[in-house]
């Protein structure tokens, strides 16, 4: 690594350890440009903090601790989408129990097809719900994920996917294969059963049209008069 990229993040550690605990960062910094700054947190009596110094250092020690062992365990388990049955089983355990609204979700994939983010965008009436491919679409830059899967309920327990439902799956590809992010699929939950508009051709990979970024509904084929 780069010296100065050294110099810069030892900095930013003195500076958040200042802010945190109230230490002087003029200290922190004389002490740390003849020792290590690792000191300061694995002994932190060096640098004489007061009791209150010392308890806020614990916690962070702390934080520290839990946040790598928990990054550790979401690697190892880690959902994966390797196929519409393991994305069908998820979305099912997820809007199984939607009865009265439909919800629509964003799962938001790495370039494994592990999950980075699973996100509700829209929660409408029984038999509707607003989509708003802008705010999909933002999300999906801030995450910078590479991949997509769609899903929403059908409250009446059918998972027979209406037109809108197709449409929207088709203008999300429209929208996201330019940037390189595939739509993976659209799972409809019924109940316990769900539909995959992948494995049934609903839907094509490639750019049909111009992307429509307007807000759309998509519905509940049985509902719909």
């Amino acid at each position: 690594m780069n010296p100065l990229h050294n110099q810069v993040l030892e900095n930013h550690f003195l500076n958040g350890l200042a802010g945190l605990t109230g230490l002087s960062h003029a200290r922190l910094k004389e002490y740390s440009d003849s020792n290590s700054f690792f000191n300061i947190l694995d002994h932190p009596q060096l640098i004489n903090p007061t009791p209150r110094q010392l308890e806020k250092i614990e916690l962070i020690k702390e934080l520290i601790k839990s946040y790598n062992v928990l990054r550790t365990l979401e690697k190892e388990t880690k959902v994966v989408f390797n196929n519409p049955y393991d994305a069908g089983k998820y979305f099912v355990a997820l809007l199984e129990g939607k009865r009265d609204k439909e919800v629509f979700m964003v799962t938001f994939l790495d370039t494994k097809f592990k999950i980075i983010e699973t996100k509700i965008f829209s929660e409408g009436t029984v038999n509707q719900a607003p989509i708003y491919p802008r705010e999909i679409l933002k999300r999906a830059l801030d995450c910078s994920c590479k991949a997509i899967m769609l899903a929403h309920n059908h409250p009446s327990g059918d998972t027979t996917p209406s037109r809108e439902d197709i449409g929207v799956t088709q203008n999300m590809v429209n929208i996201f294969d330019p940037l390189g992010i595939e739509i993976v699929d659209h799972i409809i939950v019924g109940g316990v059963n769900y539909y995959s508009l992948r494995e049934n051709n609903d839907f094509t990979s490639e750019v049909t049209n111009t992307p429509n970024y307007t807000p759309v509904h998509i519905k509940d084929f049985e509902l719909e008069f």
